[in-house]
């Protein structure tokens, strides 16, 4: 009985290590609320920027502020990249410009996500939080 109490709570503990620990789903669109902290301003326009996941392809779409993205992404646990993103090329007021700016350096230092079913948090290889998304 012992030995089946010992078996038992192993595999609790290591079920919860995964479920604490595993990655996110990412999947579909997540509006970016904040960039370096910052929250994400947007003049003008009716749409919040965000970041769509097609989890199937590995592939991410999305509006940083004044033009459309798209590109890749890899994703093992929870270790995220994004390859090169192509955008359009249309400019917008100036705070807009910034905040664009600040989305496509930000999405090139991802190396790790965490997050729930709510929100992500996109983080760099020195553990610093760069994005910041919800549902």
């Amino acid at each position: 009985m012992k030995k089946f109490l010992s078996v038992f709570a192993l595999g609790i503990a290591l079920f919860a290590a995964a479920a604490c620990c595993g990655a996110p789903d990412i999947a579909g669109k997540w509006n970016i609320v904040k960039v370096n902290g910052e929250e994400v301003v947007i003049e003008g326009e009716e749409r919040t920027p965000f970041v769509e996941f097609n989890v199937a392809e590995n592939r991410v779409h999305g509006f940083s502020g004044c033009n459309i993205m798209n590109g890749g992404y890899t994703m093992e646990g929870n270790k995220l990249t994004f390859g090169n993103m192509a955008t359009t090329m249309m400019a917008g007021p100036e705070q807009n410009m910034k905040t664009e700016t600040a989305v496509l350096e930000a999405l090139g230092k991802v190396a790790k996500v965490k997050g729930n079913e709510e929100s992500l948090k996109f983080i760099d290889a020195d553990g610093n939080v760069v994005m910041e998304l919800a549902k």
